[in-house]
């Protein structure tokens, strides 16, 4: 399970990286490319970090009732994501970054969900 979690944490981060890339540019200096270095180690550390946070507050206890009470179906995952989108919505009182860590949330759950159907089928 744990393999699961990193590489559902890892793979949206990997696209973040390129999409980044791709809006900024590539680096065509020194200077241009030790901030964009720069910008990768920050976003790479609170990436994962908010994402550990994230699973150990909501994920992991999410998925716990979600193998518990029903089949484990994704429509359990979503429904899962959509209740943390909500939640930081009322928190933290701002639509936009509620949606955003949602859509996260969301990729996070239902790679996790393909990666841990992969591993029991193995």
């Amino acid at each position: 399970m744990s393999s699961a979690v990193l590489r559902s944490i890892l793979a949206p981060a990997v696209l973040i990286f390129f999409y980044s890339l791709y809006e900024m540019g590539i680096p065509r200096n020194l200077d241009s490319l030790l901030g964009f270095l720069m910008f990768s180690v920050l976003f790479f550390g609170m990436y994962f970090c908010f994402s550990m946070l994230g699973w150990v507050l909501f994920g992991f206890p999410a998925h716990w009732f979600i193998t518990r009470f029903s089949n484990g179906g994704c429509i359990f995952y979503i429904v899962a994501a959509a209740i943390f989108t909500l939640m930081l919505a009322f928190f933290l009182g701002v639509i936009q970054a509620a949606l955003i860590y949602g859509v996260f949330a969301l990729c996070q759950a239902l790679l996790f969900k393909y990666y841990l159907s992969k591993q029991t089928k193995t």
